[in-house]
């Protein structure tokens, strides 16, 4: 079965490049469905066995054949994406132009502002400043409930955060202001604890801008990766010798390519063997017990997140999830198609849809989960609309 994913994986890889797709904000969606299908894939049948006391084979078997599936169902999806020349409001996104930048600005200086005001309220009980003035890495955030709000904050650090830095990031010149604005992004969606979102911050600033690499941004992804591997390996505390390295090369890789797909296996497992005791349809009850079998006797709190079709799989079977992908496809199509028609790529636009299908396919389906969706998809709306609002009081610029 491995030997088929990879090749339907390969031919939409192909159909891509022909047919210029990996411009297409689609292409997005495919990067985290690669994470999910192909890196578990490929680990397991490479004989690998982190997490896999929480399953059999045939579990592994079943999650390749909904990879497969999908990947199916992505080479049609981006035949139609390749041939249809618009889509629903096609015009609202393609007539987008900048304009009432004032009143972008002073858009995403409110949020700026706001997650500036609370981080000084809990500024000396932040783990990145206990980090920084002790040398040890305290409780994160939210695995901690010292911290009120805390979640709804985080969730602005996620979307308004790096949305509003893309938006800036445009208008300032010089280097220094450049690096001072990505120094103080960073410090806020790393003040949490949080390593992950800054990772994936990092990848969509390098993968996802459009920019044509060179040596230059060869040299800013080598030290982007050294850094973050560095804070890993910190934040672990852990010594840098011969041992760290080689857990360097093994750690971080794995649990960005194997460790949401993994929780997807388990949960297929776990749903065959009715080990499930709670009521699964209770959002918290799927990611607890899968978290417990694949860490069993880990007494902290976790979870074990992968993409939403993991939980259909557990509450209503395999079929009913490949119709409900098909259905979420349908749904996602106009946004996609119509942020395809823009006449530039604006990644402060492109950064909701990013935290969108990052939400979809690496977190299980949840009340906090949707609150973040909601969140992404009114900045999205929010950025797509200011530059239509006709207002006197505001200079257009």
């Amino acid at each position: 079965m491995i030997y088929l994913l990879l090749f339907v994986f390969l031919l939409n890889v192909y159909y891509f490049k022909k047919k210029n797709l990996f411009a297409s904000s689609y292409i997005i969606h495919f990067f985290f469905l690669f994470i999910i299908f192909i890196g578990p894939a490929v680990y397991y049948e490479l004989g690998y066995i982190s997490y896999s006391n929480s399953f059999e084979w045939q579990d592994v078997i079943v999650f390749e054949i909904y990879g497969t599936i999908i990947f199916t169902i992505s080479i049609f999806y981006s035949y139609i994406l390749a041939h249809t020349k618009k889509s629903i409001l096609n015009k609202y996104f393609q007539n987008y132009r900048d304009r009432n930048q004032k009143l972008m600005f002073l858009y995403f200086l409110f949020w700026f502002i706001l997650v500036g005001l609370y981080l000084l309220v809990y500024i000396n009980q932040l783990p990145l400043v206990k980090f920084i003035l002790t040398g040890n890495l305290p409780e994160r955030f939210d695995q901690s409930d010292s911290v009120k709000l805390f979640y709804t904050f985080s969730s602005f650090f996620m979307i308004f955060i790096p949305s509003g830095y893309f938006f800036f990031i445009k208008h300032i010149k010089g280097n220094i202001s450049k690096i001072l604005l990505l120094l103080i992004v960073v410090f806020i969606l790393t003040s949490g604890g949080h390593k992950g979102l800054v990772t994936f911050f990092i990848i969509f600033a390098l993968l996802f801008s459009g920019i044509k690499f060179n040596f230059k941004y060869i040299l800013i992804g080598f030290f982007a990766i050294s850094g973050m591997l560095v804070i890993y390996t910190i934040s672990k505390g852990k010594e840098f010798n011969k041992e760290t390295f080689m857990y360097l090369l093994e750690s971080p890789p794995r649990r960005f390519f194997v460790t949401q797909g993994s929780g997807f296996i388990t949960r297929i497992s776990m749903k065959r063997r009715n080990l499930y005791k709670g009521d699964i349809y209770e959002y918290q009850v799927i990611k607890k017990e899968t978290f417990q079998e694949i860490y069993p006797g880990y007494n902290e709190k976790g979870a074990a997140p992968t993409i939403f079709l993991g939980d259909l799989h557990v509450r209503y079977g395999f079929m009913f999830t490949i119709v409900s992908y098909i259905v979420f496809l349908i749904i996602i199509f106009p946004i996609i198609k119509g942020t395809d028609n823009m006449p530039d790529r604006r990644l402060y636009l492109w950064w909701n849809l990013f935290i969108l299908f990052y939400l979809i396919g690496m977190a299980e389906i949840s009340y906090s989960s949707s609150l973040r969706i909601l969140l992404a998809l009114f900045n999205f709306i929010a950025i797509l609309t200011i530059p239509y609002l006709k207002l006197n009081t505001i200079e257009k610029s």
